[in-house]
């Protein structure tokens, strides 16, 4: 079972939390608002887990060295973070956005991240460029994955999110947004490199570049990427480097968000010495100011592709495990850009 609460100081100036904010539909800027040069946002999330397993924690990811479970009975430090993002507006066509997290660390100890740190130039309101550092756009919450605020559940569905821990890169993209009748589709591009801090290792990615396309039609949304990169890990006890292999990443994703309901999916298949897949369905009602959900995970055990070195013992065995997860929570928006959420996952 999980509690968490979170809080957006400035919603309007948080946007996306440094996503695609800039792309608008023309007739949005057909009035000229003088607005502030530089704006500053915050949020923050106090979460706390109970865990019953004796033999092994429950994290969220691989980056996170403990969490409740074996470790100890009950962590905050799975969904605990407070956030500030700063931007600057310096002229019609030029912004930037600063985006620190403080949060729990590979490390064992809380410490601050930078999440986004780009500087944007717009060609138009609907096509932008930006330099810097950027979170990947690989699932519907990508953009916003440290705002607990801005997703129903307590943390998005682990058997599918934690497949891809790095959630940024550092490099260039650039998108272009358009109308289809009464819909918009933006497309977007990503070129750059990243890195995940682990425990006991260092994962680099390098060559790293995606595609992804948003098609938005009232309530409904959808999105589909495509990712590719080469990527080495460094054993921090063995000091031993590994060799650079390929990874590629297929993801999808719907969702359909009305007054009384919602309902969502997402998709992954991964690539690189196996391929396993990963997914998630999840709807809830919106009960006046409550909003009750049910969620089902999963990820398949991983299988082994050809043209590579025949897997060790250990690395047979890790790739039989796989997870389903249930999870029955609700959701309580007591007040203005507050809420509070319970979680038992099964």
């Amino acid at each position: 079972m999980a509690v968490s609460g979170a809080v957006e100081k400035d919603q309007t100036s948080m946007g996306t939390a440094g996503g695609d904010e800039g792309l608008m539909a023309e007739g949005e800027n057909a009035v000229a608002v003088s607005k502030p040069m530089f704006k500053i946002g915050g949020y923050g999330s106090l979460g706390i887990a109970h865990s019953s397993q004796s033999l092994g924690d429950y994290v969220l990811d691989g980056t996170h060295p403990k969490g409740p479970g074996r470790s100890s009975d009950w962590s905050f430090n799975n969904d605990s973070r407070i956030g500030v993002q700063a931007s600057a507006d310096f002229t019609p066509n030029i912004t930037a956005v600063l985006q620190l997290d403080y949060e729990y660390q590979a490390g064992g100890s809380y410490d601050t991240d930078v999440e986004w740190a780009n500087i944007k130039y717009a060609f138009t309101p609907n096509a932008y460029i930006r330099v810097g550092r950027i979170v990947l756009p690989t699932f519907l919450f990508s953009n916003n994955i440290k705002v607990g605020y801005s997703y129903p559940w307590v943390h998005p569905p682990i058997d599918l999110y934690r497949q891809l821990p790095m959630t940024n890169s550092d490099g260039v993209d650039a998108a272009y947004r358009f109308e289809i009748g009464e819909a918009w589709n933006s497309i977007r591009v990503v070129l750059g490199k990243g890195e995940i801090e682990r425990a006991t290792s260092t994962s680099t990615s390098r060559g790293l570049w995606g595609i992804f396309d948003t098609f938005e039609y009232g309530p409904t949304t959808m999105h589909i990427g495509y990712q590719e990169r080469k990527s080495s890990s460094y054993n921090k006890l063995t000091g031993v480097t590994g060799e650079w292999i390929k990874n590629s990443d297929l993801s999808v994703g719907a969702s359909y968000d009305v007054n009384d309901w919602f309902a969502m999916s997402e998709w992954i298949q991964r690539k690189s010495t196996t391929k396993l897949q990963a997914m998630y369905v999840s709807a809830g009602l919106h009960v006046s100011k409550v909003t009750p959900y049910l969620t089902y995970s999963q990820n398949s055990p991983a299988s082994f592709l050809t043209g590579f070195p025949p897997p060790t013992a250990a690395a047979i065995q890790n790739a039989k495990r796989s997870e389903k997860t249930v999870s029955l929570g609700m959701r309580w928006d007591f007040m203005k850009n507050t809420d509070i959420k319970l979680q038992l996952d099964q």
